[in-house]
């Protein structure tokens, strides 16, 4: 009679273990759907990369068909242009520094030039503010002379009635 005891103290003990075991069981289940989710994702964003070059690929080659121009040609004129783009700029680099050097006599007499018209519209400026003061007295006396005579006259006038 020991015996049947003995399965029950067996059953007993396999009973505790089993609810740890049943979720050392889900975990693994979790981790074996987590790794197989991420497996299938890495294969779907490889295919929808590989179907979006495919699409540019082809798109890009239709374009230039119906331009008819083909993509080699293209890409070779495009490093030509831009290998004559890169030699342009440094020619210009070169020519700026020796613009620099050849400038500077132009540039000072054009700087003296310059003077010589400022002080020309200086003594204009000058001569208009005299001609001004000028004309200004002139108006001023004509009339000062206008009233003496109108003045003379009034008299004039005053003596001859009775």
């Amino acid at each position: 009679m020991s015996e049947p005891h003995k399965d029950d103290t067996a059953l007993t003990a396999r009973l505790r273990r089993l609810p740890g075991q049943a979720l050392l069981a889900l975990l693994n289940g979790t981790a074996v759907l987590v790794i197989f989710a991420s497996v299938l994702a890495l294969v779907a964003t490889a295919k929808v990369n590989n179907l979006a070059h495919n699409v540019a690929t082809t798109m890009t080659d239709t374009v230039l068909s119906r331009v008819d121009v083909k993509p080699r040609q293209l890409r070779s004129t495009l490093e030509g242009v831009s290998a004559d783009v890169r030699t342009l700029t440094a020619e210009l680099k070169v020519t700026r520094a020796e613009a620099a050097a050849s400038l500077e006599p132009a540039v000072a007499r054009l700087s003296e030039r310059l003077a010589a018209l400022e002080g020309g519209v200086k003594r204009l400026g000058d001569a208009r503010a005299a001609l001004i003061d000028e004309a200004v007295a002139q108006v001023s006396i004509s009339v000062g002379e206008a009233l003496q005579r109108f003045g003379a006259c009034k008299a004039g006038l005053a003596s001859m009635t009775p």
